[in-house]
């Protein structure tokens, strides 16, 4: 075999490869960068177990904590703030619905509601739960998302979650507990943590006493993946989850103190954070949640250290 022979065999060994590369490799190459932490002209705002999510159309992100809610726009200064009241009771959790509206997930005299509010967190309604089927009567919330107008309440003790249309009519629920067979004991022993829906509707969640994170289609097929360990990739005690625009999946670990960075594919692409006190460093990382416009983290931690926002840049 001649020389020329042998390189072309070679090159096209080589641009046959190339072309057999995954179209999402090149967003997989993820870096990650510290940028700040969520603050007030007195400066980082001291959080702890503080739960997070983004208004993506408006460029606002909003903090439940204490029983109230706090505003900030794209620079992570807060820019609003409203507390528990004698009508509203005390706030665990908070969405913003397609209309720009706020939804309260209040507490009050030993009952939950869902009260929709104004920018400004006025209310204008109370929202209550219809047509719940016998299996889910009685049903109590501690978590809710609104995604592309339907409401999501999870009940993480029990492991039971409810999906209804944007007036908190019943649409399907799901027994978390029952799906995975477990029994009583499991389920009380067990309980789901860091639950979301991602924009195809994807249930996601950890179960921190199995070690393990789940994705769940809306058909109800659970997808399980993550092993314990100590090292790169392995979990300790997952906790917070959420997707970033390519489908990768962000898991903060409160025993490791980082986040991992898991492919559409479920494969383990790296991690950050990293337990420490230097800026950038977390401890006991929990509430995890990416707005995919500017494709910015906003990573809550324990200890009074507040939510720490990290930049996503994808490239080769």
């Amino acid at each position: 075999m001649n020389r020329l022979k042998r390189i072309y065999i070679l090159l096209s060994l080589f641009f046959s490869v190339m072309a057999a590369v995954p179209a999402h490799a090149e967003e997989n190459n993820i870096s990650v960068a510290y940028l700040y932490n969520l603050s007030d002209f007195d400066g980082t705002i001291p959080y702890n177990n503080a739960r997070t999510f983004v208004d993506e159309a408006h460029g606002e992100t909003y903090v439940v904590s204490s029983g109230g809610v706090d505003i900030y726009n794209a620079t992570g200064m807060q820019v609003y703030h409203f507390d528990y009241d004698r009508e509203l009771g005390g706030v665990f959790d908070a969405a913003v619905d397609d209309n720009g509206d706020i939804l309260l997930l209040t507490y009050k005299d030993g009952t939950y509601r869902i009260v929709q509010c104004n920018y400004r967190g006025e209310p204008r309604s109370y929202i209550e739960l219809k047509d719940l089927p016998p299996d889910f009567e009685g049903f109590r919330t501690n978590r809710m998302v609104y995604r592309a107008g339907r409401i999501y309440l999870a009940n993480q003790a029990e492991m039971r979650v409810v999906v209804t249309d944007a007036n908190a009519s019943f649409l399907k629920g799901y027994d978390l507990a029952t799906m995975f067979n477990f029994t009583d004991q499991q389920r009380m022993d067990s309980g789901v943590d860091g639950f979301t829906v991602d924009n195809k509707g994807n249930m996601l969640f950890t179960i921190p006493a199995l070690g393990r994170a789940y994705r769940c289609p809306p058909d109800g097929t659970i997808i399980e993946f993550g092993k314990r360990g100590s090292g790169p990739g392995k979990f300790g005690v997952p906790s917070g989850i959420a997707a970033d625009k390519a489908g990768n999946l962000l898991i903060t670990d409160k025993l490791r103190g980082v986040v991992m960075i898991f492919d559409k594919e479920l494969k383990f692409v790296k991690e950050f954070g990293f337990r420490g006190l230097r800026p950038g460093n977390l401890i006991v990382p929990n509430e995890i949640t990416v707005d995919t416009v500017t494709n910015r983290v906003y990573v809550s931690q324990m200890r009074r250290r507040g939510v720490n926002i990290y930049q996503l840049s994808y490239g080769e």
